[in-house]
């Protein structure tokens, strides 16, 4: 039985909750979970508890026996082992219905190496260069380094007959994006981007409930994402020159991918670009976005990594001709306005970030294995990208932006 499902039904908890107004049974929770539900940070309770959970199951694996790695899945190899590595990845990669298994990694310190491979469910193989991680015998590698890297190691990946799930940005610019798109053809391989908020169920609902006119007609989105990393003690990550922006292009990237894959292509843009707080080596902190799409919708972002926003992480409000739609990330729900009905909650399951994660690479094996294109294929990548390069235009001119002028740059 899964680690997870043990905790759940001893204390009469219920994981991943599609039931509005789940109330789980805490009285006869031990401490560590009582206080990791009960600390401050906004979450509903189906959701901290779904952390709480997945918190334990790491550090269940990180002191249990590492097994070989199963052969019936799809072996990857894996570089970068940062924060999101940590906090997002590791717990998908441990699931035990995961189709992935990681078993090489690209490790020049044995301290580190060390580190890693105790957080993981499967005993790795360390390798120090990426040539001999990419001749290895994997069939595919997750790349999850800094965003200026994203190229020359996908590139390289492909050329050696490999299939990439690459974190988000792919690339920094549209141009080296057509080239992975280029070489990926060329190859027959798959390459997706790990847009993973496209595989939140939370988002996939949204899409489905937005078809079906539950509000009406959209006229309007506003979205907001905020973060605080004015603590940081080092801000050298977070350098322009590294991920090849600011907080539109590291952060708001997600939005604006959802954006266009939920009301298809835009027509103009605007954006104005703070620095309120971090050090301008970082790029805008804060940002406000305008977006017109072909449609006649007008979606708006407001996004800061500075505290600078209403919202404790992400939140996005949907107005229709019949009523709005609203969902906030932290709180794991969808609620819908009708004009004239009263408010009522949408049903959808209580994941966070590393369920998002597991969805996304369950996604890329299911292509792998049938020879499939992914939903966050290379286009998808470089439409999002392109009304990028449009608000950083519209930010540094200070003028509204037409995606025809970024359409003609790159139209070959």
């Amino acid at each position: 039985m899964p680690f997870a499902r043990k905790v759940c039904e001893k204390f009469h908890l219920t994981p991943g909750a599609t039931t509005v107004g789940d109330s789980p049974n805490l009285t006869a929770a031990p401490a560590n979970i009582k206080i990791l539900i009960n600390a401050p940070i906004k979450h509903s309770l189906p959701i901290a508890l779904r952390q709480a959970v997945s918190k334990l199951e790491t550090r269940f694996h990180r002191f249990g026996v590492k097994t070989s790695p199963p052969s019936n899945k799809l072996s990857c190899g894996l570089l970068g082992t940062g924060h999101f590595f940590r906090y997002a990845c590791v717990p998908a990669l441990n699931k035990i219905n995961s189709p992935l298994a990681v078993t090489g990694i690209l490790s020049r310190d044995a301290k580190k190496f060390r580190a890693t491979q105790r957080f993981l469910r499967h005993a790795l193989q360390p390798f120090a260069t990426q040539e001999d991680l990419f001749a290895s015998g994997i069939k595919a590698a997750l790349i999850l380094l800094p965003n200026h890297l994203h190229f020359a190691t996908a590139q390289q990946a492909l050329e050696r007959g490999l299939h990439v799930f690459c974190e988000k940005p792919l690339t920094n610019t549209v141009a080296d994006a057509l080239t992975l798109k280029s070489i990926a053809r060329k190859s027959g391989r798959v390459l997706m981007t790990g847009f993973n908020q496209r595989y939140l169920d939370r988002n996939r609902v949204l899409k489905e409930i937005i078809a079906e006119n539950r509000a009406g007609s959209i006229t309007a989105v506003h979205a907001f994402h905020n973060q605080d990393l004015r603590g940081l003690k080092s801000f050298a990550a977070l350098h322009r020159d590294l991920t090849g922006g600011g907080v539109i292009h590291n952060a708001g990237i997600h939005f604006i991918n959802l954006f266009l894959h939920w009301f298809g292509e835009v027509e103009r843009v605007s954006a104005v670009f703070e620095n309120r707080a971090l050090p301008a080596e970082c790029g805008e902190d804060t940002a406000h976005c305008k977006l017109t799409f072909r449609s006649g919708l007008t979606a708006t972002l407001d996004a800061s990594l500075a505290n600078a926003v209403d919202a404790s992480y992400e939140r996005i409000q949907i107005l229709g001709t019949d009523g709005e739609l609203t969902s906030d990330f932290k709180k794991g729900h969808i609620i819908c306005r009708p004009k004239s009905k009263p408010p009522y909650k949408i049903p959808c399951r209580a994941e966070i970030v590393s369920d998002s994660v597991f969805n996304a690479l369950e996604h890329f094996a299911h292509c792998v294995k049938n020879g499939l294109p992914p939903e966050t294929d290379p286009d998808d990548s470089i439409k999002t990208l392109k009304v990028i390069e449009a608000l950083t235009l519209s930010a540094q001119r200070g003028a509204e932006v037409c995606l025809k002028e970024i359409e003609s740059k790159y139209a070959s």
